[in-house]
């Protein structure tokens, strides 16, 4: 009977310690900057922009601009950029987003900003970069929900749009502008 009884005690004193350490770590609060490097890292070194062969471009456009189809394919081309995807919504506008992954080359993130402020009426959201792959860059994406684009003004985007922007200034602001440079995005709680 003794031995049941401290086998009891014994089980007992382990689960309540179990449920214990349980309880402790769920309680603990993360910072802001913890939570931010949960889900992306700063960039280290040298911005090393990928080579043109290797740029995905995604278009998402209103379907009324499917007659722009060959002469957008055709600029790519000319900028030696053969990876484009034109995608027409069936209804609707697209979303006025910008994605461009953090190793695109500064002169075509800003033909990508010129070609969504004429094509899809203007920029309001940027995409943060580490959501996609560091060769890709799109405007009108809708993988997101608005809460996970971060608002730009107009004063921001004429920034970016700035032609005296190296490829690691222009990063560097972009990053500056979704909060990524201080490990901190606005939507992440």
């Amino acid at each position: 009977m003794k031995k049941r009884l401290i086998v009891k005690t014994i089980l007992i004193t382990l689960a309540l310690v179990s449920l214990t350490g349980i309880f402790t770590q769920g309680s603990q609060a993360e910072s802001p900057l913890e939570k931010g490097e949960q889900h992306f890292k700063t960039p280290e070194g040298p911005m090393i922009p990928v080579s043109r062969e290797e740029i995905k471009v995604e278009l998402f456009l209103m379907k009324e601009k499917k007659k722009d189809d060959k002469f957008l394919k055709g600029l790519f081309k000319e900028e030696k950029i053969d990876r484009v995807m034109i995608q027409y919504f069936r209804a609707g506008n697209p979303p006025k987003n910008i994605v461009l992954g953090r190793r695109i080359p500064a002169d075509v993130g800003r033909m990508m900003i010129e070609l969504a402020i004429h094509y899809n009426n203007g920029i309001t959201h940027l995409v943060p970069e580490f959501r996609f792959y560091d060769h890709y860059a799109a405007f009108g994406n809708s993988s997101f929900d608005i809460q996970a684009q971060v608002p730009i003004s107009t004063e921001d985007l004429n920034r970016l749009r700035d032609p005296s922007l190296s490829d690691e200034d222009f990063h560097v602001l972009f990053r500056s502008l979704t909060g990524e440079d201080k490990g901190v995005i606005s939507y992440i709680d």
